[in-house]
């Protein structure tokens, strides 16, 4: 049934299962918060998880042959080509030849919970969006580095655009 769909279609139904695993991922962490607290989302095996996650997603686009070096360019086309893009805006600078920042715009994530909690998702205490993008920038090139500059809940500062959902730093050393 799937190869006889024209790719426009194949692609909003794989676009429809990133979404809905996403939906249960986020929904699944707000539960374990929940009924174990916030230190149970912080253990290493969930650490190891989350960057996990990210590795072997990056890991496929390189056995695709869809990232072919592990230079700073080669990361941000990897970010480019993973669900992060495919459901968010996410934007780059690249600073230099070693160094990018990745910024997302108003971030889905952060509309829903302000839409239906009323408050910002707390994404940098529950350490997913550093430690999957961890994962998946070493997995092009291990000596990658991500620093968070900003994600919520950071007090944000009068020059941090209201759009701005978080921003990261990538680096990758000689």
């Amino acid at each position: 049934m799937f190869r006889q769909l024209p790719k426009d279609k194949m692609f909003e139904v794989m676009k429809n299962l990133v979404y809905v695993y996403s939906s249960a991922w986020f929904k699944s962490e707000k539960m374990v918060i929940e009924r174990y607290g916030l230190e149970a989302s912080l253990s290493e095996g969930f650490m190891e998880l989350f960057r996990d996650f990210g590795a072997k997603e990056a890991r496929r686009l390189v056995e695709l042959e869809l990232i072919g070096g592990t230079n700073i360019d080669s990361i941000i086309k990897g970010f480019k080509l993973s669900h992060w893009a495919l459901f968010e805006d996410i934007k780059f600078r690249k600073l230099s030849d070693n160094i990018a920042i990745m910024r997302t715009i108003d971030c889905s994530r952060q509309k829903y919970a302000k839409s239906k909690w009323g408050t910002e998702y707390p994404c940098k205490d529950l350490h997913f969006s550093l430690e999957s993008r961890i994962g998946f920038a070493k997995a092009i090139n291990p000596k990658a580095e991500v620093t968070c500059s900003f994600c919520p809940p950071d007090q944000r500062s009068k020059s941090i655009p209201e759009n701005l959902s978080c921003q990261w730093t990538i680096k990758v050393s000689d």
